[in-house]
């Protein structure tokens, strides 16, 4: 099970990588494709653990940020059994706007988690 809180090597994994995953809440398909082929193994293993805090159910959400990673539930759920290496063909292949939304929302509730730890 995921904490609460997260490891320093989490949390600095994540701080590492927050720009790109911030590129990643904004772009369209086409350049979310782009940057997902292109980046390195690290941010995939971040998006692992933000699967995986979202699946446990480990945040603590406001009532529209809950309504709003309702929606995609199954997909964070599924995608947050597979490896790290399985993620990145997962979310190559898919379509709309599902991971925008679950970034842009959970994102800044990561940025209070980082901040508690480092």
């Amino acid at each position: 099970m995921v904490s609460k809180r997260l490891s320093l090597n989490q949390a600095t994994l994540l701080k590492k990588h927050r720009y790109i995953l911030q590129k990643l809440a904004q772009s369209n398909d086409k350049d979310r494709k782009i940057i997902l082929k292109n980046s390195p193994n690290e941010l995939f293993k971040a998006l692992n653990i933000v699967f995986k805090l979202l699946a446990n159910e480990k945040l603590d959400l406001s009532d529209n940020q809950a309504k709003e990673i309702r929606k995609h539930k199954p997909m964070i759920k599924s995608t947050s059994k597979l490896r790290s290496s399985n993620i990145k063909g997962k979310l190559s292949r898919q379509r709309g706007g599902a991971l925008a939304s679950i970034l842009t929302t959970v994102l800044p509730i990561i940025g209070g988690l980082i901040k508690a730890v480092i």
